[in-house]
């Protein structure tokens, strides 16, 4: 099927390209055209959207979040990362039932809808979950990303759990849907030795990217220097876990080595600046990352420490952060950051084909309709705008894999109403 979107102002992200008055004619899940408007080649399309005025951009990609986490927002609030986690998070996440777990997935997958993300890369603590029964579900929401079982080392054994991850890693992969996979270990402080090469054993077996928490804070740099006697992210190295693609979340405290490592290894970073923020972690220094090469890309991480999915939010808070720390506004410019959240990220998921909008990519946009919206004016100014004023509300249309998932605001894959009711129903069962 051709679908057309026209009379719009499309912001590429191939090489700063803009096209004013433009359209995109998807053919499938694919891009078929895109440039000038020209009114006959509507002639062909079987749907066709009049987006006269709106902008349009890649769907941004959230590199790193928790979804089933979604209905603990707001618990926890104003501690530090690792009594937050053994005191409040993990806790409450061994009372979760399979039901909950969905009507909190979903509800993080109409967060990230109605803000602008069409992709995202996800790890979930699967105890006391039917799985499968999850992957269902977030299959079924035409959202698309990768559904991670997390693996910790727990009183189930290093084998046990090494099982389960291969088993749902193995079913995921072989159902080519819209929803993939990685290899989740938790951390190298939540995991033994054996659990981490086991990780690495499975990724290499089903050709899997690796997914883990990184160097997030001083004490965690701290512990595995006492420890072990070397850093994080060497620590990783010698349990051969950069034979596979890596991605790591957070990486707020890393040396001269460590990044110079992942350089050489072509991991990819992906930046929490908001929950490292929220958490007292420290900032990273995305900067120094991008001088030395390394691929960073931007994320939210949980509700439970964000507290929200707005990847607006977040690329705005990234680049302020920059340009304070270094004391120079030249840092993070408003392309290379938008670049960081759209195409950084869809490389740091292995799509190669996914952040910008040009022919042969996938057809994963969203738009925004600036007309009535006082903060995005004037218009004239939209690349700064993108940044540095608009907001996930913002949003106006959205188009995953050339399917129209949102319309007007309007989500058209997902019961947004009855998706509050239940969450806030299983919040007081726990």
């Amino acid at each position: 099927m051709k679908k057309a979107f026209y009379h719009c102002d499309i912001f590429t992200l191939d090489q700063e390209k803009i096209i004013k008055d433009g359209m995109i004619i998807t053919e499938d899940e694919k891009i078929a055209y895109i440039g000038k408007m020209e009114e006959e080649r509507l002639q062909d399309c079987e749907e066709t959207y009049n987006w006269s005025g709106k902008w349009v951009m890649p769907g941004l990609v959230n590199s790193h979040v928790h979804i089933v986490m979604n209905i603990l927002r707001g618990v926890g609030d104003d501690m530090l990362l690792h009594p937050w986690l053994t005191e409040k998070i993990w806790p409450l996440e061994a009372k979760f039932t399979t039901d909950l777990a969905i009507t909190s997935s979903k509800a993080a997958i109409v967060e990230m809808m109605k803000s602008g993300t069409t992709l995202f890369n996800d790890m979930y603590n699967p105890i006391g979950l039917d799985v499968f029964k999850l992957y269902e579900a977030v299959k079924d929401t035409g959202m698309k990303g990768n559904l991670a079982y997390t693996l910790f080392s727990n009183d189930k054994g290093d084998k046990a759990i090494a099982k389960e991850a291969h088993d749902i890693a193995q079913h995921i992969k072989k159902d080519r849907s819209l929803i993939r996979t990685t290899v989740a270990p938790h951390s190298p402080y939540s995991c033994s030795e054996e659990l981490l090469r086991s990780s690495v054993s499975i990724a290499k077996e089903l050709d899997l990217p690796l997914h883990i928490h990184v160097s997030e804070t001083e004490k965690e740099m701290n512990d595995c220097l006492r420890e072990h006697e070397t850093t994080p992210v060497q620590y990783l190295a010698e349990l051969d876990f950069y034979e596979q693609p890596t991605i790591f979340a957070h990486g707020v405290v890393l040396t001269d080595e460590d990044v110079a490592l992942l350089n050489e290894k072509g991991t990819s970073i992906a930046h929490n600046p908001i929950s490292n923020l929220k958490l007292g972690s420290g900032v990273a220094d995305i900067s120094r990352l991008n001088s030395a090469g390394v691929n960073v890309a931007i994320a939210t991480d949980s509700v439970a420490s964000n507290n929200n999915l707005d990847m607006f939010e977040e690329m705005r808070t990234a680049a302020l952060l920059q340009k304070g720390t270094h004391k120079t506004p030249e840092a993070m410019p408003a392309y290379s950051m938008l670049k960081m959240a759209t195409l950084n990220g869809a490389k740091a998921l292995g799509y190669e084909d996914t952040g910008v909008l040009k022919e042969g990519y996938k057809a994963d946009f969203i738009s925004i309709d600036p007309r009535d919206k006082i903060h995005l004016q004037p218009l004239e100014n939209a690349s700064s705008h993108l940044l540095y004023a608009a907001s996930g509300k913002d949003v106006s249309d959205s188009v995953i894999n050339g399917n129209v998932v949102m319309e007007n605001r309007v989500l058209l894959t997902l019961d947004e109403e009855r998706i509050i009711y239940d969450l806030n129903y299983y919040y007081k069962t726990l």
